[in-house]
């Protein structure tokens, strides 16, 4: 299996396929193989049918089970070509979920509710240009661009860059951070000043001040990223502009906004007003 999941590291690398992404993909395909108790290249087809289905009566995600079919497609089309063993296998349909989001007052509750300058530093970035919880930890500080008032994101979801709107008011504020810690290449450094924050970090200061903060929603740090792009939709912004400010690749993702905005059935009439029935 080593020489297996070297070459299955290099296929994906090949690909460019970002660190987290591979990451997963050999842990999808490490868990099939513990679950037959073989190497991968001597699963069959009714197999890896069979372990699909063991993940959905499990409970798992549909997200989960989309991840598992997509690091067994790049295992035996790119690693081991065996095509044939993926090709009468379909993906599950995606069940229509809304993310959670918060209301504006509950952003203002939530920032609120922080003690340490850096974290809220963090949080008010995140939320303000729309980030995910990985972009913010690598930012550097040459990345916030204070003259055209737009934060650069570097390698973003599929390595790609965009820039995103740097609100006066967080520029504000994360000088007044800079003038108290310091922050010398990344804008958001761990214990070692020389290294970004984790993800995980910041993961449980947004659990902690969440409880502070009151909120009992289901909430992650990607809560503040849906509540961006609800809260611009809410006020008008060109659903385009949406797209292109949190890096979708496809508008297909970002209409899901649309069942999330609180005005969308602002201007539409029941056509049984316009009968003249009484």
């Amino acid at each position: 299996m080593s020489q297996l999941r070297k070459r299955f590291i290099r296929d994906l690398s090949i690909r460019n396929y970002s660190k987290r992404t591979i990451q997963s993909y050999v842990i999808a395909v490490k868990k099939l193989s513990l679950f037959y108790g073989r190497c991968p290249s001597e699963i069959q087809t009714e197999e890896i049918k069979e372990y699909l289905n063991h993940l959905q009566e499990s409970g798992r995600s549909w997200s989960t089970v989309n991840v598992v079919m997509s690091a067994c497609n790049r295992l035996y089309q790119d690693t081991l070509c065996q095509p044939e063993k993926m090709q009468s296998i379909r993906r599950p349909k995606n069940a229509l979920s809304l993310p959670v989001v918060f209301s504006e007052q509950e952003v203002a509750n939530f920032l609120k509710s922080f003690r340490n300058i850096k974290h809220k530093a963090i949080f008010m970035t995140i939320y303000g240009g729309g980030l995910r919880c990985s972009e913010a930890s690598k930012m550097k500080v040459r990345d916030i661009d204070s003259q055209r008032s737009r934060i650069i994101i570097r390698d973003g979801k599929g390595h790609k860059d965009r820039e995103v709107i740097l609100s006066y008011r967080l520029l504000k504020y994360l000088r007044y951070y800079a003038e108290n810690y310091r922050p010398q290449e990344y804008l958001f450094y761990g214990h070692d000043i020389t290294k970004p924050i984790s993800n995980n970090t910041i993961q449980k200061i947004f659990r902690k001040n969440l409880i502070r903060s009151g909120i009992t929603k289901n909430a992650s740090t990607h809560t503040l990223r849906h509540s961006f792009a609800t809260h611009l939709m809410n006020k008008g912004i060109d659903i385009r502009i949406i797209q292109q400010l949190l890096g979708h690749k496809s508008i297909k993702t970002t209409l899901k906004y649309c069942h999330l905005a609180k005005d969308r059935f602002g201007n539409t009439r029941s056509p049984l007003d316009d009968l003249s029935i009484w």
